[in-house]
């Protein structure tokens, strides 16, 4: 008997430890995937700025190795992970942990701060954005050192791909999926050998390990080593999105990941690139590929590097369909098309609209720019913009909702905060090299975020200055004024308090009402899943309220949820859905104001129907036109 039981114990062991070696093998791919395609274009850039003598090669490679560690394994790993909802990660995340008079703000000072929170997710977007095109163009680009001829390839080539990355999104990413850690890991094993060869021909680079000459390369180059950090944070690149991404795969393989495959390799790397350059300076035009030894090397490492970029451009993808969902689900986003890829896993979805628009997006720039280095400028903005707004709301939270005293946080935030303003200044002086780019695109996602979020709460105080009461419609129902019909009626509400449009219209048009009726209404839940329960309040032996919560990032399918909560299987089959299909005047009278208002009907016309969105069946909806003037 107690071999058996040991045997078990050793076996729950071994499943634990193969578990936990799925889980790191897969956040290799997925949550790292970006930042480990930087050195491809990284040390490139930065020297391109700074120059390539000796003193400055150990200053900017010591730049580069504080820059992960205080970034990645300090500010992200050590203290920002610790801001999760239930394990979920994100700025939408640290949103959801602030101080409900942050979320929903009555002063000036809380909606800075929530503006300040919806800017750095609206950045998050253009992160997505311009992660494809910089890291497959980066990769292409190395076809050149094979044959100068084939220069020209390289961005054909890279729209090819991203053409078809982006074509096959509707397919889901569980096949694709299987193949992120092993393809990173082959990749993270191969940069870092290169490094490790590298350095062997140079192993006084060693030393740049060293703070002291990343002080002195800003000692002796003054305010010329703030440009510099415009380059050098595209070694950070991907950061936010481990994040972001920790939700799939929990804190800790992250940081066994980080500690002993991505963070060494990374660090090799880098220090391979910059002890190549001290024995060949003329490698400074692509100092990532001049690693291989040989042609046949450099093939496969082209080759490798292709497929890495593919991979990291595909969990920016992803990570903009969860951000999606997300943001329709805290109601910043206009409802839209969501479909699940993976009947077994939750995080597996598909939206439609942002695929193509990122798609699109991303292949226009790639046009556009025609080169890594170009795109770089485009791409640090959002990097530096996000970072900071991160601090900012990881201090609120630790400071407001943790209770953490003043002497903890504030060290803290000094040392991030300067970090941030450092690479926001540096990136700043790129803006009209491209930085313009994640302003523009930032400042569309915002205005978009904004103008939903005052046009449903300019719809909802409308609604509750409705004409009808509950307690008129109780009274009409008691007195016999409505009439009572048979069936079961389905009234969707928002909010819970207010008698729906459509319930208001059939009582003034049909003077009627079914003999049974629900009123059902979808609240948005802090939580990544609602462990509220559904609320039933049976209000009369006619009437039934339904609030069903819904956290930002769950699904909703209302049959499915009634016939668990509310209904027999028989009852809602048989059960009429009513809709109200809202029209905006967008008068001078309203209080919303006329192009406000324009711009809100547009969104609100474009967006997914409640029937679709809510998984109602079409053929028992019936949808009741109003009009309204916000």
């Amino acid at each position: 008997m107690s071999k058996q039981n040991g045997n078990s114990v050793e076996d729950a062991s071994h499943a634990h430890k193969a578990s936990t070696s799925a889980l790191v093998l897969g956040a290799t791919g997925v949550v790292f995937g970006d930042i480990g395609t930087s050195p491809i274009y990284a040390m490139k850039q930065t020297f391109l700025i700074s120059g390539s003598e000796p003193d400055q090669i150990y200053g900017i490679a010591s730049m580069i190795f504080w820059a992960l560690m205080l970034v990645v394994s300090l500010k992200y790993l050590s203290f920002v992970m610790r801001a999760d909802n239930r394990g979920e990660g994100g700025m939408l995340a640290l949103l959801s942990l602030m101080p409900d008079n942050i979320r929903t703000p009555r002063t000036r000072k809380h909606l800075a701060l929530l503006i300040l929170v919806l800017i750095g997710t609206s950045l998050l977007f253009g992160d997505g954005v311009l992660t494809p095109a910089i890291s497959v163009l980066s990769a292409t680009e190395g076809l050149a050192l094979l044959n100068p001829d084939l220069d020209v390839v390289a961005v054909p080539a890279t729209v090819v791909i991203l053409a078809i990355l982006f074509a096959v999104q509707s397919r889901g990413t569980n096949t694709i999926g299987k193949v992120f850690g092993p393809v990173t890991f082959v990749w993270f094993t191969l940069i870092g050998g290169l490094g490790v060869y590298r350095i062997i021909q140079h192993p006084d680079v060693l030393v740049a390990l060293s703070p002291t000459y990343a002080i002195q390369y800003f000692a002796s180059h003054g305010l010329h080593s703030i440009f510099v950090l415009a380059a050098v944070i595209l070694v950070v690149t991907g950061a936010e999105a481990l994040y972001t991404d920790m939700g799939h795969f929990g804190a800790r393989p992250i940081r066994i990941a980080w500690a002993f495959i991505v963070g060494p390799a990374l660090v090799l790397c880098y220090l391979g690139q910059a002890a190549l350059l001290m024995n060949e300076p003329s490698a400074i035009a692509n100092p990532f590929f001049a690693l291989a030894p040989n042609r046949p090397m450099t093939l496969v490492l082209i080759v490798v590097a292709t497929a890495a970029t593919i991979v990291a451009s595909q969990a920016l993808i992803t990570g903009v369909f969860s951000l999606s969902r997300q943001a329709v689900q805290l109601g910043l986003f206009p409802r839209l098309t969501i479909r699940h890829t993976n009947a077994d896993q939750e995080g597996q979805i598909y939206v439609p609209i942002a695929n193509w628009l990122v798609g699109f997006t991303s292949i226009a720039l790639v046009i556009a720019f025609k080169s890594s280095s170009a795109l770089a400028s485009a791409y640090v903005l959002a990097i530096a913009g996000t970072m900071a707004v991160t601090t900012i709301a990881f201090t609120i939270v630790a400071r407001l909702v943790w209770k953490w005293p003043l002497w903890k946080i504030a060290p803290l935030t000094t040392i991030f905060l300067s970090l941030d303003i450092a690479f926001l200044i540096g990136t700043a002086s790129r803006f009209l090299d491209g930085g313009w780019v994640p302003v523009v695109l930032g400042a569309i996602i915002l205005s978009v975020m904004l103008i939903w979020r005052a046009g449903n709460r300019a719809l909802n105080k409308k609604m509750r200055e409705s004409s009808r009461t509950w307690q008129e419609i109780y009274a009409g129902c008691e007195s016999g004024e409505i009439a009572m019909v048979p069936g079961v009626g389905i009234f969707m509400a928002s909010p819970a308090e207010v008698v729906p449009a459509a319930l208001i219209s059939h009582v003034t048009i049909m003077h009627s009402l079914p003999e049974s009726v629900i009123v059902v209404t979808v609240k948005s839940d802090t939580q990544p899943v609602s462990t509220t329960p559904v609320l039933v309040d049976h209000i009369t032996d006619r009437l039934c309220q339904v609030t069903i919560f819904a956290g930002y990032m769950e699904t909703v399918n209302v049959p499915n949820i009634l016939q668990r909560n509310a209904l027999s299987a028989e009852e809602e089959k048989s059960a009429t859905y009513y809709l109200s299909e809202r029209h905006f005047l967008a008068s001078e009278g309203g209080t919303l104001g006329n192009r406000t208002e324009n711009l809100f009907e547009i969104l609100h016309r474009n967006a997914v129907s409640p029937t679709q969105f809510y998984g109602l069946p079409y053929d028992r909806v019936i949808t009741i036109g109003t009009r309204i003037d916000l």
